[in-house]
């Protein structure tokens, strides 16, 4: 009799949140029976273009720091790869997927392909968890901001693990928006007949694999809980099922998470967070480096602070307006509201707080928190009439391609690629080459690999003693260049260094790109002095 009592206030409960959120969303199909293909029609064709926009250039830029260690740890041996992954704070599961795809080839365009694959499924779940909370129309608009953002393009051609990150996080929001859609459901006996278990699952599994791949997910196990913090606030007296269904969940996520965060603290002697040069201190131009790219559709300088020049600075403020309306029009549904603001602002604010403390300020850690924020605005979009909606998206689409298109053609990093097609094509064996830094020496090696240079006999070190003691009647090559964000010594400090151990520099300069600078010593003599 209970059973049935409660059922019945369940439906009654999910017939008036369904009454309520007809006013939020455009209804999916008309009254008659749609073919499962017309369903997926839409979701298909976000995420097919998504998928080429990410797959056009995938290959074209070359590697940098980080990719070249994703490179090193998908060719080791699986010890190495889980002991170098460790000592890095890095958790080796991501590594493993590169390790198998290394089996197929390690060129550019093929390690960077499982991050375009979960970049462009992304897509396809923005558009989906749009179209449970604020309709179809808004869950479009939602989606094709996440497949034409150009930080979302430039991250999903990166041999790194942040776009799989953010698709498992928003696995683990589309249930979480599932629960908030329907409390009452939630609350029922997660083994029973009537609990939302597909929502749960996602939930727990999303935010556990999330974990399981990189730390960056900590912010969202803080959103994600005071989510589900208001969902049990909104069931009154009757939420003590529902959390015993979170404790669950709860523990399955740690039970996966803890002993590889346990196998990080034992591999780094307890240092965690040290050696954090790689962060940007925090300022403004350092905050609107992270906005601008991941909120507003601007080209992400990327290796330093800043972003490329706009093609149409409009439209980061029509973002803005159209996210400040769709929370508003969200207002009426509080508990879906909540979800998707402690989704979009917990992962600033957290990080922000952080690095009052300690340096973690790079637009890549930010990269799971576009899609609800762009959820907002597909809310904000999705309210105007179909006719003047069409009108809207499509010139949003049009404006976001053209803000988009310079990404390609933009120098985001380092072209060392070049430098070892320069020094191929001029050295003569037994010339030694000179960098700034061990960095710079290390990401070098893998092109200079490449280019064959060691089949020349042409040494690299970056050492200054080395190269006095290896130049004489030798040409010296001197290279100065970003391999990531940090910065060991900048590029006045090292030409000082230049000067005190060869005394003077050579005219001109050759710049390789934005990031890189060329010298040529010819003839070193014996006599230069070292410096260590």
């Amino acid at each position: 009799m209970y059973r049935k009592m409660r059922a019945a206030r369940d439906e009654a409960v999910w017939a008036t949140h369904t009454d309520r959120s007809v006013d939020l969303s455009t209804p999916v199909a008309s009254t008659g029976s749609s073919p499962v293909s017309a369903i997926l029609r839409l979701p298909l064709s976000i995420g097919l273009f998504a998928f080429a926009l990410r797959l056009y250039g995938l290959g074209d830029k070359p590697f940098w720091l980080d990719e070249v260690a994703s490179l090193h740890r998908a060719t080791a041996s699986l010890p190495e790869l889980v002991a170098s992954s460790l000592h890095a704070d890095h958790h080796p599961t991501y590594f493993l997927l590169l390790w198998l795809v290394a089996k197929l080839g390690t060129s550019q365009w093929l390690l960077r392909l499982p991050s375009a694959v979960f970049g462009a499924l992304g897509a396809v779940l923005t558009y989906a968890i749009g179209r449970e909370v604020i309709g179809r129309r808004g869950g479009a608009a939602a989606g094709l901001l996440m497949a034409l953002s150009p930080f979302e393009v430039q991250f999903a051609q990166e041999a790194r693990s942040y776009t799989l990150v953010s698709f498992l996080i928003l696995t683990a929001l589309w249930g979480l928006v599932r629960l908030a859609n329907n409390p009452p459901a939630a609350a029922a006996p997660i083994w029973s007949k009537d609990a939302p278990r597909a929502a749960w699952l996602a939930y727990g599994l999303g935010t556990a694999a999330a974990l399981d791949v990189l730390n960056v997910a900590i912010p969202w196990l803080v959103a994600a809980n005071l989510s589900t913090a208001v969902i049990g606030h909104s069931l009154g007296n009757a939420q003590r099922s529902f959390w015993r269904n979170w404790t669950w969940v709860q523990c399955g996520v740690l039970t996966a998470w803890l002993p590889l965060l346990i196998a990080i603290y034992m591999a780094r002697h307890g240092a965690v967070i040290d050696n954090v040069g790689w962060a940007w201190p925090f300022s403004k131009q350092t905050i609107w480096s992270i906005v601008g790219p991941v909120y507003l559709l601007r080209v992400s300088n990327f290796i330093v602070p800043g972003t490329a020049p706009a093609t149409l600075p409009v439209l980061s403020t029509a973002i803005i307006v159209l996210g400040t309306a769709g929370a508003w029009r969200l207002s009426r549904n509080r508990v879906v509201l909540s979800v998707l603001s402690a989704a979009t602002l917990v992962l600033p604010l957290s990080l922000g707080l952080v690095s009052l403390f300690v340096p973690v300020l790079v637009p890549r850690y930010f990269v799971w928190g576009a899609a609800p924020f762009f959820m907002l605005v597909g809310a904000g979009l999705g309210q105007f009439t179909q006719l003047r909606y069409a009108a809207l998206r499509a010139a949003l689409a049009v404006a976001c391609f053209i803000n988009l298109a310079p990404y390609y053609r933009y120098e985001t990093k380092p072209r060392w690629d070049l430098v070892a097609k320069e020094l191929a094509a001029q050295a003569r064996p037994g010339d030694v080459v000179l960098f700034n830094s061990y960095y710079a020496y290390w990401v070098f090696s893998t092109f200079a690999e490449e280019a064959r240079l060691d089949e020349k006999r042409i040494d690299l070190t970056w050492k200054f003693n080395e190269a006095a003691t290896l130049t004489p009647g030798h040409t010296l090559w001197v290279v100065y260049g970003r391999t990531g964000s940090a910065i060991a010594e900048t590029a006045e400090e090292f030409q000082a260094s230049l000067i005190r151990m060869l005394g003077g520099l050579p005219s001109p300069a050759e710049p390789v790109g934005r990031f890189i600078t060329l010298w040529r010593y010819p003839d070193v003599a014996a006599s230069a002095s070292a410096t260590p």
